[in-house]
Formats: C-alpha cells, sequence, structure tokens
C-alpha cells in the first residue's frame, strides 16, 4: 500500500480537564502520521474486527455473549467503526471518550469480562503494528506511528475499564440493596407461603399416585418441582434472597434425589403393585428436611425496611438490571426463555388532574396490588414510571405470553378501584410484550417492550401487543 504524507487540519475543541490524557497523546504525533495510521486502519477494518472477534471467541466465556446472530452482525460492524474512529484524525475528542465510557457501561451491562476486551485489544495492536510495518511508511514515522497506535488503544481500554469499575461497583450496590428490599418484605409470611407451597407440590405426588392410573402416554407421575409455584421462587428469587446461602444447595440436593430417584421408584412400584410405604416415607423425610432447610435460612434474617416505591410498594426501576441480568445468566444457561411486559395505565394523567395528587396515588396502590396479585409466584413486578409498570414473566413460553398479558390486561380493567370519597372507578391499561431473543444486554429488551406498547396505544387504549 502506498501512503502520501499530507497534512490534515486538526481540530480544537476545548480543553477540558478530564480529556487531557487523551489530548496529550495526540499531540505528540505529527499530524502526517496520524493521517497515514488512520489510512492504514480505514484500509483494513473489516480484517482488525474479524481478528478481533476470533480471538474474542476462542475464549469460552465469550460463548453466552457473542452466540447470537444479531449480536454478532451488530457488533462486527461496531467494531469497525470504532476502530475508525478512534484513528480519525478529524476526531473530537470528546465524542470519542465519550464512546469509549458508554462502551464500558455496555460491557459492565452485559457482563463481558474486561481481560477479555484487553486480551482482543492485544490482537488489535499486533496486527496494526504488523500492517505498518508492511506498509510503504518510512522509518522515522513509523518509529512514531506503533507506539501512537499502542498509546491510543490503551488509553481507549483504560477509559472503558473506568466505566466498566464505575458501572460494576453499581451493579453490585443495588445488588445487595436488591436483596435488602426482599429481606425488608414480611419474611415470616413468606417463609410460611413457601412451605406451604413446597407441601402443595408434596401432596400433588401423593394425589397422582393413589387416584391417577397410569397409563402408556404418560406412565410416570410427572409431577416436577420446577414448575411449580414453589420452585420457581427457589429458582428466580431464593438465590437473590439468601446469596450464597448453603441450604440452598441442599434443597436442590433433596429435589434431585425425590425427582431423579425416588419418583421413578414410586412409579415403579405401583407398576408391580408392590406396598410404596417406604418410598412414600423417604420422599416425606427429604420434604420435611426442605421444610427445616427454609426455616432455618429464614430465621436468619430479620426485616429490614428499605428500597421500596413510595407509593405502590413495588420494585422500583433501580432493581431492573439486577434482576434482569440475572435471567438472563439463567436463560443462557438454561435454554430458557422469559417475556416483559410493559404496562401502562391509559389516560391517567387527566385522571391524575381531575382527582389530585393523593387520591390518584390512592388508585395506584390499589392497581399495583391487583397487578401484583395477577403474576405468578415467581415473577417480577416494578414500577418504572408515574404510569408505568413492568412485569419481568419468568419461563414465559412464545405460546403462552401473549394470553397471559392480554388475560393480566382484562383483570386489571375489570378491577373496582375506590376513591377516598368511596366512589367506585376502573382504568383500563395497554401492554407491550418482549420475549427474551438471546441478546445480553437487558436495555434491549426493555426498549422493544417501550417500543411495542407504544405501538399498542396508536390502536387506542386498551389493547395490547406483542413485539416482533
Amino acid at each position: 500500500m502506498t501512503h502520501t504524507l499530507t497534512t490534515p487540519a486538526l481540530p480544537k475543541p476545548p480543553r477540558l480537564p478530564s480529556h487531557d490524557a487523551w489530548y496529550d497523546t495526540l499531540a505528540q504525533v505529527s499530524e502526517p502520521v496520524r493521517a497515514l495510521v488512520a489510512a492504514t486502519v480505514d484500509h483494513t477494518a473489516k480484517t482488525l474486527a474479524d481478528v478481533f472477534y476470533e480471538r474474542m471467541l476462542a475464549d469460552e466465556r465469550a460463548g453466552r455473549m457473542l452466540d447470537h446472530a444479531t449480536v454478532n452482525q451488530r457488533l462486527h460492524a461496531s467494531m469497525s467503526r470504532w476502530v475508525r474512529q478512534l484513528f480519525d484524525v478529524n476526531q473530537v475528542v470528546q465524542d470519542v471518550v465519550a464512546v469509549q465510557l458508554q462502551t464500558g457501561e455496555v460491557h459492565a451491562r452485559i457482563g463481558v469480562p474486561m481481560d477479555m476486551v484487553m486480551l482482543g485489544a492485544s490482537v488489535l495492536k499486533r496486527h496494526i503494528t504488523h500492517q505498518l510495518v508492511e506498509s510503504s511508511m518510512p522509518r522515522d514515522a513509523l518509529a512514531e506511528a506503533i507506539p501512537y497506535v499502542h498509546e491510543l488503544i490503551d488509553l481507549a481500554i483504560g477509559t472503558m475499564n473506568t466505566a466498566y469499575a464505575s458501572n460494576a461497583n453499581r451493579m453490585a450496590r443495588s445488588d445487595e440493596a436488591y436483596r435488602l428490599f426482599f429481606l425488608s418484605q414480611n419474611m415470616k409470611a413468606e417463609r410460611e407461603r413457601q412451605k406451604s407451597q413446597l407441601l402443595e407440590w408434596a401432596q400433588q405426588i401423593l394425589v397422582r399416585f393413589y387416584w391417577e392410573a397410569p397409563t402408556d402416554a404418560e406412565p410416570a407421575l410427572n409431577v416436577h418441582l420446577g414448575s411449580s409455584q414453589f420452585g420457581l421462587w427457589l429458582q428466580h428469587k431464593a438465590g437473590i434472597l439468601f446469596e450464597d446461602a448453603a441450604e440452598i444447595a441442599h434443597i436442590q440436593q433433596h429435589i434431585s434425589m425425590v425427582e431423579g430417584t425416588l419418583l421413578p421408584q414410586l412409579v415403579q412400584v405401583r407398576s408391580n403393585h408392590i406396598d410404596a410405604r417406604s418410598v412414600v416415607s423417604a420422599i416425606n423425610g427429604h420434604i420435611d428436611a426442605i421444610k427445616a432447610l427454609l426455616g432455618s435460612m429464614f430465621d436468619r434474617y430479620i426485616e429490614v425496611e428499605d428500597g421500596r416505591d413510595g407509593v405502590t410498594n413495588l420494585l422500583n426501576r433501580r432493581y431492573l438490571p439486577s434482576v434482569a441480568q440475572r435471567e438472563i445468566t439463567l436463560a443462557q444457561r438454561g435454554g430458557g426463555i422469559f417475556a416483559m411486559l410493559m404496562v401502562e395505565i391509559d389516560n391517567f394523567s387527566p385522571l391524575r388532574e381531575s382527582l389530585g395528587l393523593e387520591p390518584a396515588d390512592h388508585l395506584l396502590q390499589q392497581l399495583a396490588g391487583a397487578l401484583a396479585d395477577n403474576v405468578r409466584a415467581g415473577d417480577f413486578v416494578f414500577r418504572i414510571g408515574d404510569d408505568q409498570f413492568l412485569v419481568l414473566a419468568v419461563e414465559a413460553t412464545p405460546e403462552a405470553v401473549l394470553p397471559m398479558a392480554q388475560g393480566l390486561r382484562q383483570r386489571l380493567g375489570a378491577t373496582p378501584l375506590r376513591t377516598p370519597s368511596h366512589a367506585t372507578t376502573s382504568v383500563t391499561v395497554s401492554v407491550g410484550v418482549a420475549l427474551f431473543d438471546g441478546h445480553p444486554d437487558y436495555q434491549r429488551m426493555v426498549d422493544r417492550a417501550g417500543q411495542a406498547l407504544r405501538q399498542a396505544k396508536l390502536g387506542g387504549p386498551n389493547q395490547c401487543l406483542l413485539a416482533q
């Protein structure tokens, strides 16, 4: 490749103290050399993206984040733009720094390890250096260009790392606050509720064993804890509520013993008309052990009043990243799926103006209670705006999620709401639904649900739409 030394004009944006390191790096390199580097990078941008992601995909940790087709397509193009912008001779420093900060925040949000990014950056430095050495660049220019490439990439990665660390710390604090929020609930009532749901599951086993005859189509008892109310709570909420609690692993062991060993034995003795009392007794023993472990976990925690939405007592928006990213991780590990339902009260602003602030808040409290009562035990309900809620519906299949949303819309619309003057009114809601599609950034899913909500409202109030 032949280069011609030219001297493009370097813009002089206002110097900001936070950007001094960036300006200093650019100032140490002559403009003609910067132009040659920019030309080389521009010429090889696609190849640079190829080698970067080849290195990233060599790390097994990247599989969860980079195996989604949309991610691959978008990220590959984004990498080409990123490296071109980084070495653009006409770059605006503030804009370039902002890109690095935003990238670092996204990496933290979707869980991309910084060491993996740094390894990818080392590949970029090595490949660009090789391209410069192979070019016709004069030796003195080459001696200036190579350190410049290394320093600028290091500076970009360092800026990303600053934002990454800040966002990661913020998410860690949010995780802890979210856990404390759950601890602020009536833990005695929650303990009894989960014990009751566990016993309900155990009773289903006995009912099916003693009263339902086996069939060729369904010879097994087909009673799975994972799909029960207790199972959903254990899978999706207990890990947050009782972080690092050893009892959870022990509970899972008891469940595996019941479902993997004892239930098949129960099916066998039923088929052979053998006395099943010993197997039933063993199952009851494991159920009792799970109840004791539950009690042990709950008893270690006290009620803490912290972190609620002040009006509705629901989760607020600050806890959404913690919950959503955890569900994404669970879905990626197990191949499951979940959904987000964005629920908005129709024409609430005029209603608030006509009723007044306090009566409107009173209606919000009632509607929030109805919303929480009409979702499953493992689902999460957030208040994310004055008149908006978001339901994270765990393990929601594509076939079931839209009927779920329609049913929720209908039940909320049929809920009588009382004003402080004891008059009865009602409201309608519109719902936008987004299914998890494999993308590792939860915010994209929130945006899709919001877009579906806006599209639904174009057809008038009291509508429901699934994002495509």
